[in-house]
């Protein structure tokens, strides 16, 4: 793989595919921009975690959703309680296995965890099992509810698992299953786990740290690699930071860093760079160091050209005057002659203050929804597992109050009423529950909900993704990429709109508003979508006709 351009020399620099270590200050050594574009001249599939919320590095590839597995086992529970305690274990194990052994995943080992503690004296064992339970209820309800995929479904190039949304501990149990997935079914596939200090600490456990052990091991020989994004290497796991054998190390400010960096550089003592060197390293400018080699490079970012990439290794331009290209870029539609146009130019100067206000303002307001989900999701889990308890004598009551007797006088044995009572109400697990709602009512609530989420679905879309779905609703037979390009969109055919069609086709299979063909074509879904949430609820023909008219002629039409 092409890395980019020697310092001074202006050599082409090329690595060979393996693990990796990228370091670096975030934003200000390029590291990110490093990862991207070694993938993308690589020809490798590779996913990448967005786990921070305005993430500004990952610029382009497929959205995929995350990928989530049950697998469980006493380490896993261990990883657990270490990645809680933020300390390594000591005794505390043998406590672990004897409440794993009867559970099959993690609900059932909470299970296990809540019972216990309801006979449990005050001691140290009480206080490890809080600890669990503690940390098993901050990610269950998410692991319950959210929209999480139990099939890992990628794409050639950058696929981007987007979990800003979910709390610290659901994302590396995320990220575990995801190394466990590709590790056993995939070929030519790198994973890069961002803030490795967090995901893959050193001195204790986590949930992700076993199975990335595992990984960088045993993944090459399939062509898989691990790759590891810290902004600096104190804190990270050092046992496989030994198995890594390319380091792509950046600018560092801190001292203590700064010797760390010099001293991961295979080369005679004379030769290292001075710690002035490694603290005025420019952005793309990095120490690359292999098993053959240790060189100062200009890494080439995916946008630019192999001519400027050169002229900057070799100090002709400075690397403050390269800016990356704007995010829309100009199409051309077919049939039509490009016409010239007077050159304009526009100052960004007076609005630029605003923009920042305002995109500071949305991620402010997009952390304030993710708390509200997190929070609902809590609700639903207690909901799913509180207690549901029923004062018998008040039920027993009530029935008497409606009773219209003779002199007042019971006629009937009351310990009879009472079983007779509970014998009639559903059983929950463990506690007895009753409903109150008839059948009817219920069905219909479900019907509501079942709309609600059609409809909600396709709010969510772009009016580009919209006009798409209406397009292959609208043929209603399988649609190619290509024909959604040339006669939906009357683009050119190229890179830039074969990723923009593959991107959109993707939001919406993920939606399943629209199906993929053995072929790669699109087949409509839309009605077949509908009729499957609301059919079940008991909804007749016209009302799945409504619903369907409804998308079509007020969400889709602009």
């Amino acid at each position: 793989m092409k890395v980019g351009y020697e310092i001074g020399t202006g050599e082409e620099v090329e690595i060979k595919p393996s693990h990796l270590v990228a370091t670096g200050i975030t934003q200000e050594s390029g590291k990110t921009t490093t990862q991207m574009a070694l993938i993308k001249r690589g020809k490798f599939k590779a996913i990448v975690f967005k786990t921070k919320i305005g993430e500004k590095g990952i610029t382009e590839g497929s959205i995929v959703p995350p990928y989530y597995k049950d697998e469980f086992d006493w380490e896993y529970a261990s990883d657990l309680l270490e990645a809680s305690r933020k300390e390594k274990l000591k005794f505390e194990r043998a406590w672990i296995i004897k409440y794993s052994k009867t559970a099959s995943n993690l609900l059932e080992f909470k299970k296990n965890i809540d019972d216990a503690l309801v006979s449990l004296r005050e001691g140290l064992e009480k206080n490890v099992l809080m600890t669990l339970q503690a940390y098993l209820d901050k990610i269950l309800p998410e692991l319950q509810y959210a929209p999480l995929s139990n099939t890992l479904d990628m794409r050639d190039g950058i696929n981007i698992m987007d979990l800003e949304r979910f709390k610290e501990e659901t994302q590396g149990l995320i990220i575990r299953s995801v190394l466990r997935e590709v590790l056993k079914r995939e070929r030519n596939t790198i994973i890069i786990i961002p803030e490795a200090w967090k995901y893959i600490p050193e001195g204790r456990g986590s949930p992700v740290k076993r199975d990335a052990e595992a990984f960088i091991r045993q993944g090459a020989t399939n062509n898989n690699f691990l790759w590891i994004d810290s902004q600096d290497i104190t804190g990270v796991d050092k046992t496989i930071l030994k198995q890594v054998s390319t380091w792509i190390l950046g600018y560092q400010r801190e001292i203590n860093e700064i010797k760390r960096t010099i001293e991961q550089l295979p080369i005679p003592v004379k030769d290292r760079p001075t710690a002035d060197n490694i603290a005025t390293l420019k952005v793309g400018h990095f120490y690359v160091a292999t098993s053959d080699f240790t060189k100062k490079v200009y890494v080439q970012p995916s946008w630019l050209d192999s001519k400027t990439a050169k002229q900057i290794a070799l100090g002709k331009i400075s690397v403050s005057t390269i800016k990356p290209p704007e995010t829309l870029s100009p199409f051309a539609i077919v049939g039509m002659q490009p016409q010239e146009s007077p050159s304009v130019t526009i100052d960004f100067g007076p609005i630029r203050k605003e923009i920042n206000e305002l995109r500071n303002d949305m991620f402010t307001k997009i952390q304030q929804q993710q708390e509200a989900i997190s929070k609902v999701y809590a609700e639903l889990y207690a909901v799913k597992t509180q207690d549901q308890k029923i004062d018998e004598d008040l039920i027993v009551g009530r029935v008497l109050q409606k009773v219209t007797l003779p002199n007042g006088v019971p006629q009937f044995n009351k310990e009879e009423l009472v079983r007779e009572i509970i014998s009639k109400m559903p059983k929950g697990v463990g506690n007895v529950v009753y409903e109150v709602a008839p059948l009817e009512k219920i069905q219909k609530d479900f019907l509501e909900a079942a709309k609600n989420k059609i409809l909600s679905d396709v709010s969510t879309l772009s009016d580009e993704e919209k006009k798409a779905l209406k397009y292959v609703e609208s043929v209603g037979k399988d649609v190619s990429n290509t024909e959604l390009i040339t006669k939906c969109f009357y683009l050119a055919m190229g890179g830039s709109s074969a990723t923009k069609m593959s991107n959109i086709t993707t939001k919406l299979k993920n939606l399943e508003l629209l199906e993929k063909s053995a072929g790669g074509r699109n087949s409509p879904k839309l009605k077949k979508r509908i009729k499957e949430l609301l059919e079940i609820h008991g909804a007749t023909d016209q009302e799945i006709e409504q619903v369907y008219n409804h998308i079509l002629m007020e969400i889709l039409v602009k």
